[in-house]
């Protein structure tokens, strides 16, 4: 049996915020007829950008709420901006590296010029930070929206709120 306390009001409160957060911010890519509606990439080449960020999510040791917020960066740019597919890997790269910024300590964070590197993701440091200044300018500077992740934390701190008798 569940007893009722203040700590339910104040995660129905975060869950309310993050609800409220997401549907100001969110703005999903719309697929039609096997790619993003408004740009030239398909839904296939979306797919492979946010499996290779994965990837180097993982080699950069990065957790898991920096990749989630970089597919969420990735996503909501491709939603709202025209791009060509030679763009893609450049902002999916960037929006990793703009996610660990967001997310990450300090000495995990690698430089621009070790990822661009260690990618092979075919972009000069220049590009990158070029790219950085468009991402920031197309999102008004607010890149951070509510992930999976943080609906996993909020659902795990009101599972353990629980109390049996």
């Amino acid at each position: 049996m569940r007893c009722p306390g203040p700590a339910d009001g104040r995660l129905a409160g975060r869950l309310a915020d993050a609800l409220a957060r997401e549907a100001r911010l969110w703005k999903a890519p719309v697929f039609k007829n096997g790619s993003i509606q408004g740009t030239d990439i398909l839904a296939c080449q979306q797919e492979e950008v946010i499996l290779w960020l994965g990837r180097l999510s993982q080699t950069f040791s990065f957790c898991p709420q920096t990749f989630a917020l970089a597919v969420s960066i990735l996503n909501r740019l491709l939603a709202s901006v025209k791009t060509q597919p030679k763009y893609l890997r450049c902002i999916a790269i960037t929006s990793l590296i703009l996610a660990a910024k967001v997310n990450e300590e300090d000495e995990v964070i690698v430089s621009v010029k070790d990822v661009a590197v260690q990618s092979a993701c075919n972009c000069s440091t220049a590009e990158i930070v070029r790219m950085e200044r468009i991402i920031l300018a197309k999102l008004h500077w607010d890149l951070y929206s509510a992930t999976a992740v943080d609906f996993v934390h909020i659902v795990s701190s009101r599972c353990t709120s629980f109390t049996f008798h």
